[in-house]
C-alpha cells in the first residue's frame, strides 16, 4: 500500500498555549521531508490544504508544488540545501496544493487548530473525507496541547487578543482539560502534552517522542518560532535561548486584571487546573 504521509499529526490547543514551540520541536525531531499547515480555519473550509493560515514546507523539491518561474531559483536553493524551508500564505496562488497533497515522500504531515471547540473540529464529515483531503497516512496521532489557564490567559491579554467572548474561550479550555483527563474522548490515538512540563522537563519531552514514534534529539527546544509573532511578552528576543523565558510566571503580572479575576472565580476551571498542573496560585 502506498502512503502519502508516513506520519500524520493533528494538533489542538488554544492560542498562546505554546502550540508553535511544541510543533516546531516535533518537526525538529522528525528531520525528514515535512509539511506543516498552521492554524486551520474550519469556518472557511474543513480541508486543511485549503484553509491553512500558513504552510511550511521542507525537504520536498519545489518543482513538485511551486507553479511560477521562481520555482527554478527555489529548485537550485533546494539542491544546495534540501532542508531549506519555504512558507506560503493561504492566498498564495503559486502553491499547487493538489501536487503537495499527492506527494508521497512526506515523512511528516502536521497541521494545527487553534481556539476551536474539539466538537467543532472532530466531525463525521471530516473523517469521511480525511483521505481525500490529506491522502493515506501510515500512522496518525491527535496531539492535544494544554497550558495552565492562568499563564494562557495572561499571554492572551498581553497579546491583545480579542476576549469579548471570554466565556467561550474559557469553555474551550475546560473542554480541552476534560479531554486531557480522559473525561471525554473526541480524539483518537491521543497524545496529551502538558506545556508546563514540556517546557521544564527533558525526560517528559523524551516520553512524548516515544509516544509519537520519533527519535529524540531535543533539537529546537531553544527556538522561539516566528509563527504568531513569537512570545506575547518577548517576541523572538529569546530565540535560541527559549528556556530562559519566564513562561511559567506570566500570570503574576495580571493577577488584578478584570479578566484574570473572572478566571480565578471559575470553580470548574480552577479544579481542573489544580488536578492537571498542581497548585499554582
Amino acid at each position: 500500500m502506498n502512503f502519502t504521509n508516513y506520519k500524520e499529526i493533528r494538533c489542538f490547543g488554544l492560542r498562546r498555549s505554546g502550540n508553535h514551540a511544541i510543533i516546531n520541536w516535533i518537526i525538529k525531531q522528525n528531520n525528514n521531508p515535512f509539511v506543516f499547515l498552521n492554524n486551520i480555519k474550519v469556518d472557511r473550509d474543513i480541508n486543511p490544504y485549503k484553509s491553512f493560515s500558513k504552510a511550511q514546507i521542507s525537504g520536498i523539491n519545489p518543482l513538485v508544488y511551486h507553479q511560477n518561474l521562481i520555482k527554478y531559483r527555489r529548485f537550485i536553493k533546494f539542491l544546495l540545501n534540501p532542508k531549506c524551508e519555504y512558507f506560503y500564505g493561504r492566498e498564495r496562488a503559486e502553491l499547487n496544493r493538489k501536487n503537495l497533497r499527492n506527494y508521497e515522500g512526506k515523512s511528516l504531515l502536521i497541521y494545527s487548530y487553534e481556539h476551536y471547540p474539539l466538537s467543532k473540529i472532530v466531525s463525521e464529515q471530516f473523517e469521511k473525507n480525511r483521505e481525500n483531503f490529506l491522502g493515506k497516512s501510515e500512522f496518525k496521532f491527535d496531539v492535544l496541547i494544554l497550558r495552565d489557564p492562568y499563564n494562557t490567559f495572561s499571554s492572551l491579554i498581553k497579546k491583545g487578543e480579542k476576549l469579548h467572548s471570554l466565556d467561550s474561550v474559557v469553555n474551550i479550555w475546560i473542554e480541552n482539560a476534560k479531554e486531557y483527563l480522559g473525561l471525554s474522548n473526541y480524539l483518537k490515538n491521543k497524545v496529551t502534552i502538558n506545556y508546563n512540563n514540556w517546557f521544564k522537563n527533558k525526560d517528559y519531552r523524551q516520553k512524548i517522542c516515544e509516544q509519537l514514534g520519533l527519535v529524540f534529539t531535543d533539537a529546537g527546544i531553544e527556538v522561539v518560532p516566528n509563527f504568531g509573532n513569537g512570545s506575547s511578552f518577548d517576541k523572538i528576543n529569546y530565540n535560541h535561548k527559549a528556556s530562559s523565558m519566564g513562561v511559567l510566571n506570566r500570570y503574576k503580572a495580571f493577577m488584578d486584571h478584570p479578566i484574570m479575576i473572572k478566571i480565578r472565580a471559575n470553580s470548574e476551571l480552577n479544579e481542573l487546573s489544580e488536578e492537571i498542573f498542581g497548585s499554582l496560585l
